[in-house]
């Protein structure tokens, strides 16, 4: 049997270096979680850029298609206004047609 106060002072020097150890191990493994954060602290960045990135993009859009939709109407109400145009060249030709028709040959004109 040995000195217990040796065997005690042995078993906490042994403690110490145990716990020395688990610090180191703790330390070391600090390092890839301060990596890791600072890693999603940039993808976080990255994807708040491209979030607003796309809504830019999405409201580009929109105006895109409310511009579309104003020239649509646009060439809507020129094509309206054409079809007018060409129904009331149409009749005035009708018409001017009739009235040829109805007016009295002249002495000229009937000889040939």
């Amino acid at each position: 049997m040995g000195n217990p106060l040796k065997e005690l002072k042995n078993s906490v020097n042994g403690l110490k270096q145990s716990l020395d150890g688990v610090k180191q191990s703790v330390e070391g493994l600090k390092e890839p979680i301060d990596e890791m954060k600072g890693n999603i602290q940039v993808t976080l960045e990255q994807a708040k850029d491209r979030s607003e990135e796309f809504k830019s993009e999405i409201s580009r859009m929109k105006e895109c298609v409310e511009e579309t939709k104003l020239v649509v109407n646009e060439a809507k109400e020129t094509v309206m206004e054409a079809g007018e145009v060409l129904y009331t060249q149409k009749r005035y030709k009708k018409l001017l047609k009739r009235n040829r028709k109805m007016q009295p040959a002249k002495a000229g004109n009937r000889l040939l």
